[in-house]
């Protein structure tokens, strides 16, 4: 050690440590200086820690961007955003759409949406079993843009249905249930929420009935992720079923059918809540 650094250590024992000894001075030194860099490789190691955790967040937020444009963008979603402005433009559609509404629903084991509509004016809406299944809270989007809580009333998994109230509130806009099943071949309309879109109309046939469960109702009109609890309406305005899924075909001009639980199962449905 040279002179000049020594009369600096010198100067900082006089100072500071002149109640310890000169070599516990050195040993105290000696330990801060070990101990400076295994400090700043935590915070090294932390300040990485915390940039590994914003670049992961800033992916997901990527990909979940990606996904939505995906499903804009994708080439049958363009096509039936056609065939829904298209359709809306009829006036009956367009006063039945005011009934249908957005589900949200929110539990511990992640959120869902779906579609739904009113029934009654005074807030009783009809949807399916599996999107409100295991959701701790279910938000209502109404045609105005009102975002109301819901409360579930009853709920049938075998029929895939559930109905749903929201309390104190009434005027809502309504469809009517058909008595009777639509008969094969019969023009339909189906208005929902598919993929990232709201009030999509579109339309098909009738397809009879499915073997995929006990008289499901197969129809033609594309059915897409957000459909599910979307009402299927005849020509005369009137539902004859509830969209709850759809099944993949060995067809060459059709992919997929629209799977709905009939205007009966509701009915049977409905009946019950009220024993």
């Amino acid at each position: 050690m040279d002179d000049k650094h020594k009369d600096k250590l010198d100067e900082l024992y006089d100072e500071k440590y002149e109640e310890i000894s000169y070599e516990e001075f050195k040993e105290a030194l000696d330990e801060e200086a070990q101990r400076k860099p295994s400090d700043n490789m935590e915070k090294k190691k932390n300040r990485r820690g915390v940039r590994v955790i914003a670049v992961l967040l800033t992916l997901m937020l990527v990909f979940q961007v990606l996904a939505m444009l995906f499903d804009m963008f994708r080439i049958d979603a363009i096509e039936f955003l056609k065939t829904s402005y298209r359709l809306s433009q009829d006036e009956d559609i367009q006063e039945w759409k005011e009934a249908v509404v957005t589900i949200q629903g929110e539990g511990r084991f992640g959120r869902s949406k779906g579609t739904g509509f009113f029934i009654e004016k005074e807030g009783l809406v009809l949807t399916n079993h599996h999107v409100i299944e295991q959701q701790d809270t279910i938000g209502i989007n109404t045609e105005d843009g009102e975002i109301y809580e819901g409360e579930l009333l009853a709920s049938d998994a075998e029929k895939d249905l559930a109905l749903i109230e929201i309390e104190g509130e009434e005027g809502f806009e309504t469809l009517h249930l058909q008595n009777k099943i639509s008969e094969e071949n019969e023009h339909i309309y189906v208005i929902g929420n598919p993929l990232s879109f709201t009030k999509i109309a579109n339309e098909g046939k009738i397809l009879g009935e499915e073997t995929t469960r006990e008289n499901a109702l197969g129809i033609s009109a594309p059915i897409y992720r957000g459909n599910s609890g979307s009402p299927v309406i005849s020509e005369n305005g009137d539902v004859t079923g509830v969209v709850y899924a759809k099944k993949s075909i060995n067809h060459p001009e059709q992919e997929s059918i629209g799977l709905a639980v009939p205007i009966d199962d509701v009915h049977s449905f409905l009946e019950e809540t009220k024993e």
